[in-house]
């Protein structure tokens, strides 16, 4: 999707006469701090980070000016949405106005006078049959092959276990690690003023460092690094590879206890020192002999073990019975009763699937569970089958009673709720009805209510609540019950609040305009490209995906 999207902003881009500049481009490339030193653009430095990504300055670049002009288009498309102070309000009053509610719930349960005659129970029998089904059920024989129990008795000799390590010294070598301290002052490229602030702080701290002051105790008052900061900056040992170039250049650079000059990564500034350096080794074969004694054991193991499991398969399936190689080799050959997918059994999930797709006397072969290999016999299948009417009486005869509890108790809902907007007093309507009032008590009206379980359907239900119209449309069903609710009280927002944080929900309600105009274009650029018959071009593309 996100290629297909790729190829349409670029066709329109391309179509309106938009285009990227040499000067755009060139300020792009030389913006980007992981081709910087030292603040500025360092052509060995782009060189170096291309080659470490395998691409070529060609394709880094057409990369870019596509990417570019993408962005140029995205934003010729995002500058014209716009967040009222209207909006801002309402959106916020709606996150954090409070309402309190009272509430009167009707359990379907309650309505007992419910007897539904033998043929309402064969008429909705037959409309909901499926719902009945029973399910295909199997009862399989199996034996386990446990490579554990074949490791007695394995030779390996010397001449094995040196082969073995020759052939596989990376498995056994550490290469170089260095155990690395930092202090990190963040900033943002693109924040030329702040960037400036940040490597000036940098510099200082540096300083104080290189006077030989206390490193863990500058990066616990210094650092901006939350994770490391309250150990006083330790990352413990780094590999190469596992940070970001510019850290890692510098600090497998430096020996133990340098500190090193500010160093600029994507993150921020860095200040580096160096505790501890252990240089790329190779365990000795003695130190490693028994490691690999048990792991040349456990592979001949886990071969014997499904040598046998594949024997086991080939003469089951030509005697159509476990029982005679269980005998010869004297395993114990284990049964299941009956069971179906929704059944608990002493079976793993992968054997249980595997066993309810076989028929009567069918024979797996081989299936891994972990390290054991296992293979199962079905000695017993029933298909899925709708059952007749009185396999399942009174299962349908409890069912159609609670729909028809469930119906009673919407009617009845629907009833009270009409006489209370016209008009009746909610306590007393309740208290005639013998119903019992609930209050919520005062939360958010963006959320629950409080008392009962969430649900979509009630939050909206809340949301259209007014002084003017203080009960919803119909009846909810919520947790097992109908509901019906009366906006009793509103506690509103605190506009001083308001005040101090309107521009930053303006911020968040304009992302989430931008966020839907987006795909509301895309989807139109789609359609349109599918109405021009030009969707044929970007077959491939999804083809690829």
């Amino acid at each position: 999707k996100d290629l297909v999207n790729r190829v349409l902003l670029l066709n329109e881009a391309r179509r309106i006469g938009l285009r990227v500049t040499d000067e755009e481009m060139e300020a792009s490339i030389h913006g980007n701090p992981a081709f910087q030193k030292d603040g500025l653009f360092d052509k060995a430095t782009y060189t170096r980070a291309l080659q470490r990504a395998r691409i070529t300055a060609k394709d880094f670049e057409a990369n870019q000016r596509e990417g570019l002009l993408i962005n140029k288009l995205q934003g010729l498309v995002l500058s014209s949405v716009m967040v009222s102070d209207r909006e801002v309000l309402d959106a916020y009053r709606q996150g954090f106005e409070k309402i309190n509610l009272d509430l009167l719930s009707l359990n379907p349960a309650d309505f007992k006078d419910v007897s539904p005659t033998p043929e309402e129970v064969k008429e909705y029998f037959s409309k909901h049959k499926e719902e009945f089904k029973r399910p295909a059920r199997v009862k399989v024989r199996y034996l386990s092959f446990d490579p554990k129990d074949y490791l007695k008795g394995i030779p390996v000799s010397d001449k094995e276990i040196q082969d073995y390590y020759e052939n596989n010294k990376e498995k056994f070598g550490q290469p170089k690690r260095v155990k690395v301290r930092h202090i990190l002052i963040k900033a943002e490229a693109q924040d030329k003023e702040g960037a400036a602030k940040a490597r000036q702080k940098a510099e200082a701290v540096r300083e104080e460092a290189a006077q030989g002051k206390d490193f863990a105790k500058l990066a616990k008052q210094y650092s901006e690094d939350p994770g490391t900061k309250d150990r006083g900056g330790d990352l413990g040992y780094i590999s190469r590879g596992m940070v970001v170039p510019e850290f890692e250049q510098a600090a497998f650079s430096m020996k133990p206890g340098e500190v090193s000059n500010v160093i600029q990564t994507p993150y921020g500034f860095h200040i580096l020192k160096v505790d501890e350096i252990q240089e790329a080794s190779t365990q000795p074969l003695e130190k490693v002999k028994d490691q690999i004694e048990l792991l040349l054991k456990n592979r001949q193991a886990r071969g014997m073990a499904y040598d046998l499991a594949d024997q086991a398969f080939a003469q089951a399936s030509k005697d159509r019975s476990l029982e005679k190689f269980a005998a010869e080799k004297k395993l114990p050959l284990k049964e299941t009763p009956l069971f179906s997918s929704d059944d608990k059994v002493d079976l793993d999930p992968k054997l249980k699937s595997s066993a309810l797709t076989m028929a009567k006397g069918d024979v797996s072969p081989a299936l891994r569970v972990g390290e054991t290999f296992v293979v199962l016999q079905a000695v017993e299948k029933e298909e899925a089958r709708i059952p007749e009417l009185k396999e399942v009486e009174g299962q349908v005869t409890e069912a159609l009673r609670k729909e028809k509890q469930k119906e009673k108790a919407l009617a009845r809902a629907k009833e009270i709720l009409e006489k209370l907007k016209k008009g009746a007093d909610f306590k007393a309507l309740a208290g005639q009805e013998g119903l019992k009032v609930e209050e919520t008590g005062f939360f958010p009206r963006a959320s629950a209510p409080p008392k009962v379980s969430g649900s979509e359907e009630l939050v909206k239900a809340v949301m259209t609540l007014s002084a003017k119209s203080p009960y919803p449309e119909t009846p909810i069903f919520n947790d097992g019950r109908y509901l019906i609710l009366r906006l009793k009280g509103v506690q509103e927002i605190d506009m001083a609040q308001f005040e101090t944080q309107k521009d930053g929900f303006r911020r968040s309600l304009l992302l989430q305009k931008q966020e839907a105009v987006v795909t509301n274009w895309m989807e139109n650029l789609l359609a349109q490209a599918k109405a021009r018959g030009d969707y044929k071009e970007y077959q491939p593309v999804n083809e690829a995906i």
